[in-house]
């Protein structure tokens, strides 16, 4: 049987391997989110009225190369699919008039009806996530923005709109592999842990151990209670 310090040894390499094991991969897969989760970033959008009869969607200018289709729906988020566009070329537009065919896209569903009363859902699809915003035609006036911040006037975003676009990612099967051999050894290593622990021989109550009084400090104490 080996000893307990060999046992103890083999307890705290295998927890350590795999602690490991469990957070180093999604730690260099998607830093600190590969741990808690967190989720997709996704740039803001906003919608434009130019005139009277003219509305536009508007991306962030740092990521217009990264558009890659344009939906709007008339009804809120499953209503009617009324004007899709999907990116075919190059293009560093940031501004997309709704029923135009904006430089470096196709049109897949030309926009039949007029954009005005009701509920309508754009949705703007970047490199690997959506945004969507619903509005109301009729409370965006000329000259105005509207985004998840309100409605501002002037033709472009508030400072506070975000910009950048952050794809959370999952754990392919080598990473899988690596989480089950990682939660195995720390199991392992815990349960050895408690083996070394167990095996330790019980202190006798005679034995005072590291806390028993040298004999000049028994002399010293005597010499004290004498004076």
């Amino acid at each position: 049987m080996p000893s307990n310090r060999t046992l103890g040894a083999v307890s705290i390499v295998a927890l350590l391997v795999g602690l490991g094991l469990l957070l180093v991969p999604p730690l260099l897969r998607d830093g600190i989110c590969g741990l808690t989760g967190c989720a997709d970033q996704v740039p803001d959008v906003a919608v434009a009225r130019s005139s009277s009869d003219e509305l536009a969607v508007l991306v962030p200018s740092s990521t217009a190369p990264d558009v890659s289709s344009i939906r709007l729906l008339q009804g809120g988020n499953s209503g009617s699919l009324e004007w899709v566009v999907e990116r075919s070329g190059p293009s560093t537009e940031d501004a997309f008039a709704f029923g135009s065919r904006p430089e470096g896209f196709d049109t897949v569903t030309p926009l039949a009806v007029p954009v005005q009363d009701g509920t309508w859902v754009v949705e703007v699809r970047f490199a690997c996530t959506t945004a969507s915003l619903p509005f109301s035609p009729d409370s965006i006036g000329v000259g105005q923005v509207r985004s998840w911040q309100g409605v501002t006037e002037g033709a472009g975003f508030s400072d506070e709109a975000r910009t950048t676009e952050r794809c959370a990612t999952e754990r392919d099967s080598v990473e899988r592999g690596l989480f089950l051999a990682g939660a195995v050894l720390a199991t392992l290593g815990a349960l050895l842990g408690i083996v070394v622990v167990l095996r330790r021989p019980p202190r006798d109550p005679d034995d005072p151990g590291d806390w028993a009084p040298t004999a000049e400090q028994v002399a010293a104490q005597g010499t004290g209670k004498g004076s």
